[in-house]
């Protein structure tokens, strides 16, 4: 069950670090030519800090969740660490 905690949680955050840092520079991107637009980049920060969080979360509480189903549905009889 460790392992898969932990798989799922580097996953999650890999995978939340990639997506939200093109979300956080394709964001200052657009807003670069706006006037309306923050000039400061921790709204950014924010936004790469709080979605790499949630995918990290979320990457280690799916891996947990489904090790957990495998391990209830197994049909042999085999060890279920």
């Amino acid at each position: 069950m460790k392992k898969a905690l932990i798989i799922g949680t580097s996953i999650g955050a890999a995978l939340g670090s990639i997506i939200f840092a093109g979300y956080a520079a394709a964001s200052w991107w657009v807003c670069s030519t706006l006037p309306d637009c923050p000039g400061h980049w921790l709204p950014y920060l924010v936004t790469f800090a709080i979605g790499t969080t949630v995918f990290t979360a979320g990457g280690a509480t799916m891996a947990t969740t489904l090790r957990c189903m495998y391990n209830m549905t197994r049909v042999d009889a085999a060890d279920t660490s």
